[in-house]
């Protein structure tokens, strides 16, 4: 079981438990089993972000080159090894997390996130670790921005008059390069949550706050919320409501399938897609592939199965034959792209496509986390309810791996199903972990 590395990379609040020893230590055992040579960085907006730069370069040895290229969405990392010839990625971001929080994701030189058994060579290797006697220092560049503002901008192709576009930044990542693609391209658009000061990344806004832009929205605006790096994507459709990623990649898979783009069919997504979602995929003929919840898992499958086209509920959607991990932009790019192709409105496009089933999602903060043993007794205790009850439907219990959180989460056909099931099995599950 690792013990830093969580579903995406490192994270904690600086110099609590996210300390300058750890991510020292982690660079330096990154040196010894990775043995980079050039190291491309990229940053969110947080406070903390420069200074957990320069823990990484205090592991790194002095024959290890680092560039930073400054706020990106993390997306554009791909981009930029491929492009610069980088071997190794770091990203600093607490992607969705409060801006009390930091961290690290490594990125391979294929763009990919490390696999498992990687990111347990590493954490074994930390504890006899011994930094270097002269380390390395940062060199900035922008010219990353201008690459991947490039890769970007010639995939918009298609007609852009028909959209009225609000975009929630979420003061993140994307905060400079979606205005700038988005001007250029002669949109009609809004941008809100847009002037990040350190502090304020995810602050009430965002793709985990979706609140915000649909407040903001008029009658026949889409909406489009980025979270803290723009790795993932939320929409809100021109009523109002909020599309997650089920129907993101559903309409995404619907244009590959239409060009002849969707390789074997193959669609991945994971435990949490709808059971709605599930449906609407075997109507169209395409094969559903499910995964643990993590865009690492979903990109693992896609690669093992050949897939065009994976993500998650949560907005992380990875297109495969552009990139090799998820990004917002690039998710927003491919909506409306299908959009267009299709010469249709997102809200017509879900009432003519999805049934989505009424879900809530409940997360529980907890000091001790329940270990494998007491999942399973959760799951049981569930499983008895959800016979008592005869629920027409399907609940998840899983721990976070990104937070200190418990998520539950339950599907029936009805809202008002949901509602009652969830609240009783709230309540068991509490008891359970009381005593």
């Amino acid at each position: 079981m690792k013990k830093y590395f969580g579903t995406d990379g490192i994270r904690g609040i600086p110099n609590e438990n996210l300390t300058k020893e750890i991510v020292s230590n982690v660079a330096c055992s990154v040196e010894e089993i990775l043995k980079p040579t050039s190291v491309a960085v990229i940053l969110d907006t947080r406070n903390s972000s420069l200074e957990i730069l320069d823990w990484i370069c205090e592991g790194f040895s002095e024959n290890i080159e680092v560039i930073n290229y400054g706020v990106l969405p993390s997306g554009s990392m791909p981009v930029l090894l491929n492009h610069f010839g980088h071997n190794l990625g770091i990203v600093i971001s607490a992607s969705h997390n409060p801006s009390e929080y930091n961290g690290i994701k490594l990125i391979d030189e294929n763009g990919s996130k490390l696999q498992d058994e990687i990111e347990l060579a590493i954490e074994s290797n930390i504890e006899n670790i011994s930094l270097p006697n002269t380390h390395t220092s940062f060199k900035e560049s922008q010219e990353g921005f201008k690459v991947y503002f490039e890769f970007l901008n010639q995939l918009i192709d298609f007609d852009l008059t028909s959209f009225d576009l609000v975009v929630d930044s979420a003061n993140g990542s994307a905060y400079k390069i979606i205005e700038k693609l988005l001007d250029v391209n002669d949109f009609e658009f809004n941008i809100i949550a847009n002037n990040p000061d350190g502090k304020n990344i995810n602050l009430d806004s965002g793709a985990t706050n979706i609140d915000n832009l649909i407040n903001k929205l008029k009658n026949g605006q889409l909406g489009a919320a980025f979270d803290g790096d723009a790795d993932r994507l939320i929409m809100v459709d021109e009523s109002g409501a909020t599309c997650n990623g089920d129907v993101l990649i559903l309409l995404i898979a619907k244009y590959l399938s239409s060009t002849n783009q969707l390789k074997n069919d193959v669609v991945v997504s994971t435990v949490m897609s709808n059971f709605g979602f599930k449906n609407s995929i075997e109507k169209n003929n395409f094969k559903n592939i499910e995964t643990a919840v993590g865009d690492k898992y979903v990109a693992e499958a896609m690669v093992e199965h050949n897939a065009s086209i994976g993500g998650e509920q949560s907005g992380h959607i990875i297109i495969s034959d552009k990139l090799p991990v998820g990004d917002g932009l690039l998710t927003l790019i491919y909506s409306l792209k299908a959009l267009s192709f299709f010469k249709t409105t997102l809200v017509q496009f879900r009432e003519d496509n999805i049934e989505e089933y009424p879900q809530k999602l409940v997360n529980l903060e907890l000091n001790d986390m329940p270990n494998i043993q007491q999942i399973k007794e959760l799951e049981t205790i569930a499983k008895l309810l959800a016979e008592e009850k005869e629920l027409d439907g399907r609940y998840l219990i899983r721990n976070s791996g990104t937070e200190p959180m418990l998520r539950v989460l339950v599907e029936a056909r009805d809202e008002d199903s949901v509602a009652e099931f969830s609240n009783n099995l709230i309540n068991k599950i509490k008891n359970f972990l009381q005593t």
